[in-house]
């Protein structure tokens, strides 16, 4: 586990200027390789995992609203970090409706099978977080359009 502070900044270009990250020092992520890596730590002693991605010149996690709201912290505050590569497995929970879509569609269920995690776990909630059955039925019956052209659900 790497400890370190950190200042929480916003992006400077857009549409990131509305966003915090965490920007990881380059002595902290040496070894950790290239590309997207997952991660997980504490920022003033919360928890949290998220993913580490190259912008804007640095090594750097967004930090979502919900989560600074509940530690407190925003952008500009110096922050202290735990960090490490999480290795464990981020599992997506797929409704019931989304499977009986592709039960119907074994296409479908491949293309989404392919998908980044981050896209697998967004149709997933935009399907199960919806309160009413039949929202999450319509919601579903959308879903391939959406898988196939590899889009977020809107």
């Amino acid at each position: 586990m790497h400890r370190f502070q950190t200042i929480l900044v916003s992006g400077r270009k857009r549409p990131y200027t509305s966003w915090t990250f965490l920007i990881i020092p380059p002595n902290v992520a040496v070894n950790w390789g290239p590309g997207r890596q997952a991660v997980r730590g504490t920022i003033s002693g919360y928890a949290f995992r998220g993913t580490a991605s190259r912008g804007e010149g640095a090594l750097r996690v967004p930090i979502a609203r919900d989560f600074r709201e509940e530690a407190g912290v925003g952008c500009g505050d110096t922050v202290e970090v735990a960090l490490e590569l999480d290795v464990a497995p981020r599992p997506v929970h797929v409704p019931d409706e989304l499977r009986a879509v592709f039960k119907d569609d074994p296409e479908v269920a491949a293309l989404y099978d392919s998908l980044p995690p981050a896209h697998r776990r967004a149709w997933a909630s935009y399907v199960s977080e919806a309160k009413r059955p039949e929202t999450r039925m319509r919601r579903a019956r959308k879903a391939p359009g959406g898988i196939r052209a590899r889009a977020f659900p809107s």
